[in-house]
């Protein structure tokens, strides 16, 4: 089915879905009903928490090859969108409903956990697959959510978060990896780029500036004040997992392939043959329309600037996918990276140069 098609259908169903939802809402507002005939709130009830749901599967999951699994939550969602449209006068009919639809309500909600813990399951069994061949906690880790959730949204938001919590909290009592073959090289990127001092000097303004702003905000609203302060505990959890992970995953020059786990800001594997040139300097001045498609660190000036064939596919900020065709890295050893790139056997046809500093 081509894509065409499949966005006339995705439209198609968005038509459809408000025209249910503008009926439903209009026959709400306009149509006053006794708590003694709650039929109108149950029919609405109907339309968000089965017939909409259904009609999103037969739509867009369906002709996409996707499970019905997909529209498991949605009859819970529904629910609270049937509770947030009825008028304040009628609300108690949607949590105090027949037991009709009480009964509905509880199938969803156990369709949904059973759903919910047989993916788990699978995502632990595929990990544990992984760790039979993969050392590294989060390799296995990240080959188990590629393989359980491929090609879904979740899955980059998902390997983030929990790459954040195992780097944080999980990762403490983990070595520092070496290179486990003369085959493969290891290049790292914190020693001499300071990574723990900016972190601690991110950390202090951070922490200045949550506190002021929470003061300040809390004298309009208490909810958007600690919302921010969330925001800030967020913040600080991303620099040190990143700090902590930019630490236990070096960057890896294995025989035919470049592993790039640059903490949590770039992800990416590069075949060696996809590298069209690879060179080092002092400091890479960096254009603004280039980095439209290219990767580089956030802190620093880069001393590395490897140059791909064509566009490929690297994950950048949250593990957003994005292609780039230059990618820019800042090493505490780049010349020896550009030596070992451009002279190692494993890769045959890499040219390499090294800029006037």
């Amino acid at each position: 089915m081509t894509a065409t098609r499949l966005q006339r259908i995705t439209y198609g169903f968005i038509a459809a879905a408000t025209l249910i939802a503008l009926a439903d809402v209009t026959a709400l507002r306009l149509l006053s009903l006794s708590l003694e005939e709650p039929a109108l709130v149950y029919a609405v009830m109907l339309d968000l928490m089965l017939v909409l749901p259904v009609l999103y599967w037969f739509m867009v999951l369906r002709p996409r090859g996707k499970s019905i699994g997909g529209i498991m939550a949605f009859p819970l969602l529904g629910a609270a969108a049937a509770w947030l449209l009825t008028p304040m006068s009628q609300r108690e009919l949607v949590w105090g409903a027949s037991w009709p639809v009480k009964l509905a309500v509880l199938a969803a909600e156990i369709a949904y956990i059973a759903y919910g813990a047989r993916r788990i399951y699978g995502l632990a069994k595929d990990y544990r697959t992984a760790a039979r061949t993969e050392a590294d906690t989060m390799e296995a880790w990240r080959s188990a959510i590629h393989s359980r959730f491929a090609g879904s949204k979740l899955a980059p938001l998902l390997l983030h978060e929990s790459s954040m919590i195992y780097y944080l909290l999980l990762s403490w009592r983990q070595k520092k990896p070496a290179a486990r073959s003369e085959a493969e090289r290891t290049f790292t990127y914190h020693k001499k780029t300071n990574q723990t001092l900016y972190s601690a000097i991110l950390t202090k303004i951070i922490l200045i500036e949550g506190v002021c702003v929470h003061l300040l905000v809390s004298q309009w609203s208490h909810w958007a004040a600690w919302l921010l302060t969330i925001a800030d505990v967020w913040l600080l959890a991303l620099i040190w997992s990143d700090c902590r992970a930019s630490a236990l995953q070096p960057v890896k020059l294995k025989e035919d392939s470049l592993r790039l786990r640059y903490g949590l800001r770039i992800q990416g594997d590069i075949p060696l043959a996809s590298i069209a040139a690879v060179s080092s300097s002092r400091e890479f001045q960096l254009d603004p329309k280039e980095m439209k498609h290219a990767a580089g660190p956030i802190f620093g000036a880069p001393n590395v600037k490897i140059e791909l064939k064509e566009r490929m596919k690297v994950e950048g900020l949250l593990f957003q996918s994005t292609q780039v065709d230059t990618i820019y890295l800042l090493l505490d050893e780049p010349e020896a990276f550009v030596q070992e790139l451009g002279l190692g056997e494993s890769s045959p046809g890499v040219l390499s140069s090294r800029e006037d500093e």
